[in-house]
Formats: structure tokens, C-alpha cells, sequence
């Protein structure tokens, strides 16, 4: 009935033999092996006649001295072998995300080959010093660039950019809609932009940081530098200073504004436009640059159909027509005056684009697809026919490469196209030049991407002139078998050479023949070097990887040393001792990190997991109020996971947020009151009816309470003799908790207190978020709340927004502060857990810290999180309350709590094979921390971080601030589910010991080591797969957040100061 405990730190036994018969033979003692149970044996005194043998049973294992050191020496290790995983996870980015090779150096006019459609004259190679000009179309460049400018803000039925959609109509402009690749947010896309390649995807990290400098390309060969060096352009930039970073030295005048604060879509704009007329109104200026940032604070704060969407892209039109009105008048002076002088050409464009819900980063349609609109003197579209609502839908999929722009405005400009460029001239734009120039053009174009060619495979030879006129005879055939990719664009190259020059010699052919074997040669070559330009370290990516190995191993090896665990197999039976449904979720988890597609779509893993493990729990329960409480989780869960669509294929279905935002808004903010009042109902009655807090009467009259009969006078008579029996032990037990307790009357009076400040600070915190969020998103008008009555809500808060969401931080800071005193009065008074003869639960000092901390971090959950999701947190709230029936009292009746409770059996006498089946809650709270990631609408493209709370309560930009807030935004659901685990070892049978707590930590290290590692192999394996950047590499940069953020610094560091801070409080 009393099994020896799993540690011990040695035996004592007193046994006493007065009446030993031969007392010159002392007792003796043998050690016999168990035949019940391996891990004990049987210890046997032998003392003779006329006392029989004693026996016991004791645990088969060397002594444990001291166990807490043990746990500590445990904790070392884990703490080095995590430090050796950094180190390799270190080595595998080094050699995974490097920085893309490029050509050094500048290209000049020295390095453009020779007119082949010209006489040959001394050398017979393609390059001379003598080199033909090509004339420039512009004198002068005004690029407008529209941050997050989708295709349809400008092309659709729906757009309110009329000046624009005109001029397209009437011809007088050319519109394209331009693909962005991946990574698309601004810094790459900047880059693509100005030289022409793809960008390094670690920029996608490095464009949060705004004091990196690593990034520049000052050194690096772009079209800004062959404007200012090679045309002596004078460059202004007015707008987002990712410009200033990228290009160093390059500008005369600017005015540059952080593109991080979201909150911002008025002012940050409007900074820009105040420099429109007076810059384009001077004469010094070749070069304008306008980057307006409010249409992309917009989509992250509100979505792309917000009501200040309409409004803003008026705004950006009417910037667009002033701007183009006040540069063509100043063309027709400056042409009238100068007859060398040309005109201005100006380009509207985006960076990228945004999705469905307002963010960007991923590899969606709707993300990469953004605008080219060119307007100039020479620009001529095809004028529409239909000028009905519908006439623009075909530029809409009139879709051209975005870094097509740096070759076509090098070409217009006269200067030359930047080395490492892998973009093709625009034929609509070079259509004014003649068949020769048009040709000469090209020949240039893919002169210099042969180059690239050349750059990444050295093996590829230069081709000769001669060699070019020696096969202008005929056609060539370069789609032999056998020959490599760089031979068989060396051949296309070739043959689009000996083409323009049969053509420029004989006249043979046609001219839109020679652009079809350039364009052919330049297509090839872009779809090859845009997946083989980037070099990886594979040394270091090997050596990343086999330390990562080994730090897998070493956690493996930890983990097995494991008294209470017992570890992964057993060392007697090499059974194994992981649960089968544990072992079948990492198993398949793993398998599932192989496939692009169940990367995109991982949120479907954890949401069937999650079900999985439920229902296995409803199946191997012993009792029917357990199990109604699983199924009522189940029930939950499931309208949990339709909240969000999210992943890439279902991410436009219709789900709970839809309905909220669009139709039912007024539904959405009464779940976001009820949410606030559920936290605070919680914190409430959580101290009222769970944590060891007297009552004032009993505070009052302690002394009077040493008498039992007391308690009875106090009671009304009852002439029901069993129920005033009842009372009386009642009674009984009530005067024996207070006196046994030994606590004095003003520490039970200040714990009291600070309970009570406790409640009303997270309470006020709870409702100064509420306040926020309805005075941000305009909630209290969905309500119906009349301005006088919202005047004096607001009159309880700060004035300033920012203001109210740092009062929450304090607020929760101050929680804080008063839990730790909460928790050092309840060790002060001594109270009990539970009370003497009493079956009622009382928290424990660590429960009640634990309880505190998952009620206490909500207010700044339900701060940084949309509006939309934060009734969610009152559904977390929930099934956490119905995994422990002595929590339900906090939303029921004590009577559901003995409903429920009183067939509960021991889960462990579930037999046959079911019993092997049933998943720990702590492995169901596992999978709740991942599927609560993809709840709250998060999935694996960087295009679901979401940036519109990362400045909440921030007056400037800072990087670890913004840090900080982003990811507190975006993992708020695995956070609040991990203080849910914590909670959970507090409230379980064990309670939380150091072994525990050390064996949690290991295992979730091994976990995430094992991902790691695999997902290393993966992307090294498939570093040349055509998602390789949209969908693994993402992928991989989400699990070092997991890693290091989640993982490393708030479960391990944060757990263990929390620990470590509760033992030496109480």
C-alpha cells in the first residue's frame, strides 16, 4: 500500500530484541532481489531465536546524498550543451544564409562589348576601348514608390487612384504588374530594385534592424551609383531611410523617416509630401526619390480593406498628378530653352505588395504582386477602346520581373547596367528606339548578364568575335544532350550573337527575330542564376550540423540519466519508455519537415495532434467526469482552430475573423469586453476561493474561535441533527486550521491587502488595455457607446494612446512586484494547503505564484494582440480551468467540481492496451503551445509576423524595444500556454520539484534539438529546391526564434529565475 519513494537519501531503522535468546550473536542483515520489481530489493535482519526476520523493501540504487546538487550539476550541463547547440546553430546560418556573391567593382562604358553590327576593326575579341554610345532618352528621373502598392490598389475596379487609372486609359502611360520574389519585405526589395539581383535572404532579418550597416551597397555596384558617377546626377531621397542605409554618400538632399512605426499613417507621409513641390519646383535636381510609407502602416494596422484604405490611395494620386503636372511643365520650359535637352521620366512603383490580412514577407500572390507605371514624354500604351470599370483587368496579369526596372533605366539613361544586374530590358519602353539602337541595346543587356554567367562558372569561356562571325552562317543547336547548364547558355548567347550579326551584315531575317534569341538567351540565364547566384558555406553548414548532432546526443544521454522520467529506453529491458502517443508525435513530426507542402500547412499538424490527444484522453479515462471535460476542451479547441485560416492554401476561406471584421464587429467587441471581464473574474476568484486568504471575520475574531462552540453560535438552529453535525466539524476544522497555522493577525491582514491590491492592479491593467484597443479600432462606436459616456471612460486613463498602453506595462510591472509580495506574506503566515481533515483544495504557496503569473500577464496579451483574437484567450482560459476540476471554481459552482470529481479513479489502473494510450496533460499542453501559435493566425511565411503591435506604447524607434514587442505579440499564445504548463507541474500530484523541473527542460531541449537537426539536413539537402527561399528558409528562421527566443530565453532563463526567485522569497 506504501511503496518506497523514487529518491531517497538513505534508510534509518530502530530495531530493538530485548529478548534475543544467544545475545552474544549480533543481528545481521542481507540484501535479496525483488521478484515483483526490478528497481527494489528486499533488505532483510536476521536476529535468531525467538524473533522472527524483518523485512523490507527499499530502492535498488546507490545512495543520493545530495539531491539538489545533483539537479544543479544536471542544470550545468544542459546550460553547456545548449551553449554548444548556439555555437553550431551559429556555424549552419554562417554557411546557410551568406551574403550573396557578387562581381566587385563598378561597371564602366569600357567594359560594354563592341557594336556587332559594325565593321570589324583591329582585335577579335567582343570587348574594344573604343565603344559606342548609347544615347539616353531622359535627362531627368522622379521615382514615387508606394510602400506595400498591391497591383489592384492601382489597377482594380475598386481603386480610387483615378489620375492614374486615366492616364493608363488614354495611353499617355505603361503599366505592368511586378513581381517581387521572396523575402518581400522592404530591404531586399530595395536592393532587387537598384542592382537588379536577388537578394540575400537574411536581409528579410537585417531590415528590422535599423542600425545595421552590414547590409550597404556602398561597395556593391547598383544603378544610384551609375547615375551619380557615370551622369553626374544629382540624387534627393525624401521617405523611408532604408535608403540611406543601403546607399551611403549617394544623396545631396534628404529627409528620412523610420519605416517601423506602424502606428504612424498620417504624419509619415505627410513628411514626404511637404518636400514634393518645393524640391521638383528647384532646378538642381536630376534625381528624386519619394518613398511614402502610410499604405503599408495601413495594411499592417487595419488590412487591405480598411476604411482608410480608399482615402489614402486618393492621397498617393493626387501626389502622383502634382508631381507629374509640375515636372512636365517644368520639360516643356527646359526643352524650349535648351534643344539638347530631354525630358523626365517618372516612374510610380511598390516594393512589394501585401495579403489578405495586411502583412507581407511570404511568397503569395497576392504579396509579390505590385505595380511599374511609367509617365513621360515618349511613354505611349495602347489607349483603351473600353474606358468601362473593367478596362484595366488586363494589367493585372500583364506581369513582368521586378528587377527589370535597373536594365530598362540604365538603357534609358545611357549609363551602365549594373555588373551583378540578372533583369531584362522592358520591350515596351525601348519601343521609340529604332531597330538598330533596339538591337544595340540588347546586345548590351545580355552582354553584360553573360558576364554573371561567366562570374558564377569560370569553366565558361569568353566568345570571340571571330567566333561569333565564323557561325553567323546558319542556326546553331544548343539543346544537346550532355552539356551543362553554363554551356548551354554560353551556345544561346552565342547564337543571339550570330544573329544580330547575320542581320546587321546581310539584312537576312527580321529584327524581332534577333530580340527573340536575346530575350531566349536572357530568360535562360535569369531562371538559372537567379537559384545558382548565392554561395553556401557547405564546410560550415556540415560543421553546424554535426555539433548540433552532438549536442542532440548529449540531450538524449541527459535526459536517459533521469531518476523520475526513467528515460527513453529502459537500461534493464530496453523497453522504451516514452509514451507510444509522445514517440508518434515526434516521429511524424519530423517526417513532416521533408515536405514543402506541410511546412506551408503545419498549423493542420498541431491542430490534429492537439484533437488526437484529447480524444485519446476521453478514450483511456476511468472516469465520466473526466471525460465529460475532455470532450467539453474538445468542443472549445475546436472553435479555436477556426478562428484564423491561415497556412497558404485555405488562408482566403471565410473563418471566425472574417465574420468579426466585416459583418459582425459589434458581436466582436462584446467578446472583447467579456474577455476582459472573464480575467478579471478569474483574478478575483482565484484568490476568494483557491489561495489560503482568511476572511476578515476570522482575522477579527481569531481568538474567539479557540472555542469551538463558537463557530455554533454563530450559525441560525437547524433541527436537522445531521446537518448541524456537519456544521460543527465544519466548525471544528475551520478553529483548527486558524490555530494550527501559528499565523499572527497582521500578517494574515497584509496578505489580505495585497491580494486585494493584486486584483485591482491587474484589474485596472485589464481595463486600460480594453480602453486602448476600443479607442484605437474605434470599438466603443460599434457598441453604441455615446460620446459623453466613452469622454469619461477615457477620462480614467491617460489622454495619449501611448501613454495608456505604457500605464499597462507598469500595471503589469507592478502585478508583478505585488505577486512576489503575495507569495512572501502566504510563506510568512504558514498557512495550509489543506486544511486538517478537510478534502477542499488550498493552493500552495508555488500554485498560487503560478496561478498569479497566468492571470497576471493577460492585460499585456490582450494589449498586443488584435482585437479579433483576444476573446481567444478567454477560450484558453477555459480549457486550462477543465484540465484541474479544483479550478472549475472559478467559473462554477462547487457542486460541478463533486460532480465531476466523484468518479475519478487512478488513470494508471486503465488496462489493456488503451492504457498505454493515454497522453500526460503536460504532453497536451505541448501540442496546445504550438497550435496556439497558428490560433491566433501565425504560420511559417514571414508574411504572418505582424508587425502592428510592436510599437504599442512606443514614442521612438528601438530596436530591442520593437524586438521585444514583436515577439510577445506573435507568440502571445505559446507564452500564456507555457506559464499553463508551469501551472500544471504546480497543481499535479508531484508538484513541482527541481527533478521535475529539470526533466521538463531536458525534454523540451531534445525536441527541439531533434527538429533542428533534421530541418538542418533538409534545407541542406534541398538547398537547390525551387522553395528553397519561400518556404524552407523561412521555415528554418522560425524554428531560431523558437529555439532561442521561446525555448532558450523565456522558458529556460525565465522559468528558472522564476523558480529561483520563488525559493528565496518564500
Amino acid at each position: 500500500d506504501n511503496p518506497p519513494p523514487k529518491v531517497v537519501q538513505g534508510y534509518k531503522f530502530n530495531i530493538f530484541y530485548p529478548d534475543l535468546i544467544d545475545k552474544s550473536s549480533a543481528p545481521t542483515y542481507r540484501i535479496e532481489n525483488d521478484p515483483m520489481d526490478e528497481d527494489t530489493v528486499i533488505l532483510r535482519f536476521i536476529a535468531g531465536p525467538p524473533y522472527e526476520d524483518v523485512a523490507f523493501r527499499i530502492v535498488n540504487r546507490e545512495w543520493e546524498l545530495n539531491r539538489r546538487r545533483m539537479q544543479g550539476r544536471r542544470l550545468c550541463v544542459l546550460v553547456a550543451i545548449l551553449l554548444v547547440e548556439l555555437v553550431g546553430l551559429g556555424y549552419f546560418i554562417k554557411g546557410f544564409f551568406p551574403y550573396k556573391k557578387s562581381i566587385p567593382g563598378f561597371a564602366s562604358r569600357q567594359d560594354q562589348p563592341w557594336d556587332i553590327s559594325q565593321p570589324l576593326s583591329g582585335g577579335s575579341t567582343a570587348r574594344n576601348s573604343r565603344v559606342p554610345n548609347v544615347e539616353a532618352q531622359y535627362d531627368r528621373l522622379v521615382i514615387m514608390l508606394v510602400d506595400a502598392l498591391r497591383n489592384d490598389f492601382v489597377f482594380g475596379n475598386n481603386s480610387a487612384m483615378s489620375y492614374t487609372q486615366g492616364m493608363l486609359r488614354s495611353g499617355n502611360a505603361i503599366g505592368f504588374t511586378a513581381k517581387a520574389l521572396a523575402p518581400t519585405v522592404t530591404m531586399p526589395r530595395l536592393k532587387a530594385l537598384m542592382t537588379g539581383t536577388v537578394p540575400n535572404f537574411l536581409d528579410a532579418v537585417l531590415n528590422i534592424a535599423e542600425s545595421d550597416t552590414s547590409s550597404s551597397l556602398k561597395y556593391q555596384d547598383n544603378l544610384l551609383w551609375q547615375l551619380k558617377n557615370h551622369s553626374n546626377k544629382t540624387i534627393n531621397m525624401f521617405g523611408d531611410d532604408t535608403w540611406l542605409r543601403l546607399f551611403p554618400d549617394i544623396f545631396a538632399r534628404t529627409d528620412g523617416t523610420s519605416s517601423f512605426f506602424v502606428a504612424d499613417t498620417v504624419e509619415v507621409d505627410r513628411n514626404v509630401t511637404r518636400h514634393v513641390r518645393p524640391e521638383l519646383e528647384r532646378s538642381d535636381w536630376d534625381v528624386t526619390i519619394f518613398h511614402y510609407l502610410g499604405l503599408d502602416h495601413i495594411g499592417h494596422l487595419a488590412g487591405p480593406n480598411s476604411p482608410l484604405m480608399r482615402p489614402k490611395q486618393k492621397e498617393m494620386d493626387d501626389v502622383v498628378k502634382d508631381a507629374f503636372e509640375i515636372v512636365s511643365a517644368q520639360d516643356r520650359e527646359r526643352m524650349k530653352r535648351d534643344k539638347s535637352a530631354k525630358p523626365t521620366l517618372f516612374v510610380l512603383l511598390g516594393d512589394h505588395a501585401m495579403n489578405e490580412i495586411g502583412n507581407h514577407g511570404g511568397n503569395s500572390q497576392l504579396e509579390t504582386s505590385t505595380v511599374f507605371v511609367f509617365l513621360g514624354q515618349g511613354i505611349r500604351g495602347q489607349p483603351l477602346a473600353d474606358k468601362g470599370k473593367n478596362a484595366l483587368s488586363k494589367l493585372l496579369t500583364t506581369e513582368v520581373s521586378q528587377i527589370n526596372l535597373v536594365p530598362t533605366l540604365a538603357l534609358l539613361f545611357g549609363v551602365p547596367i549594373p555588373k551583378n544586374n540578372l533583369g531584362m530590358p522592358l520591350r515596351e519602353l525601348l519601343s521609340s528606339y529604332s531597330d538598330s539602337e533596339r538591337l544595340r541595346m540588347l546586345q548590351i543587356s545580355a552582354h553584360q548578364m553573360f558576364g554573371v554567367v561567366r562570374a558564377n562558372d569560370p569553366t565558361v569561356r569568353e566568345i570571340a568575335l571571330a567566333e561569333t562571325v565564323s557561325n553567323s552562317g546558319g542556326p546553331m543547336n544548343c539543346d544537346n544532350e550532355g552539356e551543362s547548364t553554363s554551356d548551354v547558355l554560353r551556345c544561346k548567347y552565342r547564337r543571339a550573337l550570330a544573329t544580330h550579326r547575320r542581320y546587321a551584315v546581310s539584312g537576312s531575317g527580321a529584327a524581332s527575330k534577333v530580340e527573340r534569341e536575346y530575350y531566349d538567351f536572357m530568360e535562360h540565364a535569369n531562371e538559372h542564376l537567379s537559384r545558382a547566384f548565392s554561395g553556401y558555406d557547405l564546410g560550415a553548414m556540415f560543421t553546424g550540423m554535426a555539433i548540433i548532432g552532438a549536442a542532440t546526443v548529449a540531450l538524449a544521454a541527459l535526459y536517459q540519466s533521469s531518476d523520475k522520467s526513467g528515460g527513453i529506453i529502459s537500461a534493464k529491458t530496453w523497453s522504451l519508455r516514452v509514451s507510444a502517443p509522445t514517440a508518434a508525435l515526434l516521429v511524424t513530426y519530423l517526417v513532416c519537415l521533408w515536405s514543402s507542402s506541410l511546412i506551408e500547412e503545419e498549423h493542420q499538424f498541431w491542430y490534429f495532434w492537439t484533437q488526437t490527444m484529447l480524444a485519446l484522453r476521453v478514450l483511456t479515462s476511468t472516469a465520466a467526469g473526466d471525460a465529460l471535460r475532455t470532450v467539453l476542451q474538445m468542443g472549445l479547441f475546436r472553435i479555436i482552430r477556426a478562428w484564423n485560416q491561415t497556412g497558404q492554401k485555405w488562408t482566403g476561406e471565410p473563418d471566425i475573423r472574417l465574420y468579426l471584421n466585416s459583418s459582425h464587429t459589434r458581436l466582436m467587441w462584446i467578446l472583447v469586453v467579456a474577455t476582459v471581464l472573464v480575467v478579471n473574474v478569474a483574478a478575483h476568484r482565484l484568490h476568494m476561493y483557491l489561495y489560503p486568504g482568511p476572511a476578515r471575520s476570522v482575522i477579527a475574531r481569531r481568538a474567539d474561535m479557540r472555542s469551538p462552540t463558537y463557530a455554533l453560535g454563530t450559525m441560525p438552529y437547524r433541527r436537522d441533527a445531521d446537518e448541524y453535525k456537519r456544521r460543527v466539524a465544519e466548525a471544528e476544522r475551520a478553529r483548527a486550521a486558524v490555530l494550527y497555522s501559528g499565523a499572527d493577525t497582521a500578517g494574515l491582514r497584509a496578505l489580505m491587502l495585497t491580494q486585494r491590491v493584486f486584483r485591482a492592479v491587474v484589474g485596472y491593467a485589464s481595463f486600460s488595455a480594453l480602453v486602448y484597443q476600443m479607442d484605437r479600432n474605434h470599438g466603443w462606436r460599434e457598441l453604441g457607446v455615446s460620446e459623453g459616456v466613452w469622454s469619461f471612460v477615457r477620462w480614467c486613463v491617460p489622454a495619449d494612446l501611448g501613454q495608456v498602453a505604457r500605464l499597462v506595462y507598469l500595471c503589469t510591472a507592478l502585478a508583478a512586484v505585488i505577486g512576489v509580495a503575495c507569495t512572501w506574506y502566504r510563506a510568512k503566515a504558514g498557512v495550509l494547503e489543506h486544511s486538517p481533515g478537510s478534502h477542499e483544495f488550498r493552493a500552495s504557496v508555488t500554485q498560487a505564484a503560478a496561478l498569479d503569473l497566468l492571470v497576471g500577464m493577460l492585460p499585456v496579451l490582450l494589449l498586443l494582440s488584435r482585437p479579433h483574437n483576444i476573446p481567444l484567450f478567454a477560450l484558453f482560459l477555459a480549457m486550462f480551468v477543465l484540465f484541474w476540476s479544483q479550478l472549475q471554481v472559478v467559473f462554477g459552482p462547487r457542486s460541478l467540481t463533486s460532480v465531476t470529481d466523484a468518479r475519478e479513479g487512478n488513470q494508471s489502473d486503465v488496462c489493456g492496451c488503451l492504457g498505454v494510450l493515454r497522453p500526460s496533460k503536460l504532453v497536451v499542453l505541448f501540442c496546445l503551445v504550438n497550435a496556439s501559435f497558428f490560433a491566433l493566425g501565425n504560420s511559417n511565411s514571414l508574411a504572418s509576423l505582424d508587425l502592428s503591435n510592436a510599437y504599442t506604447g512606443v514614442s521612438r524607434y528601438n530596436e530591442g524595444v520593437v524586438g521585444l514587442l514583436m515577439f510577445v505579440s506573435n507568440w502571445a499564445g505559446p507564452l500564456w500556454w507555457a506559464v499553463a504548463a508551469l501551472a500544471t507541474l504546480t497543481l499535479s500530484k508531484q508538484g513541482l520539484t527541481a527533478q521535475r523541473a529539470v526533466d521538463a527542460l531536458v525534454a523540451l531541449h531534445l525536441w527541439q534539438a531533434c527538429t533542428l537537426l533534421v530541418l538542418s539536413i533538409v534545407v541542406t539537402l534541398l538547398r537547390t529546391h525551387l522553395f528553397i527561399w519561400s518556404v524552407f528558409s523561412p521555415r528554418y528562421l522560425y524554428q531560431v526564434g523558437w529555439l532561442v527566443g521561446f525555448y532558450i530565453i523565456c522558458a529556460t532563463c525565465g522559468g528558472l529565475l522564476w523558480l529561483v526567485g520563488l525559493a528565496q522569497v518564500s
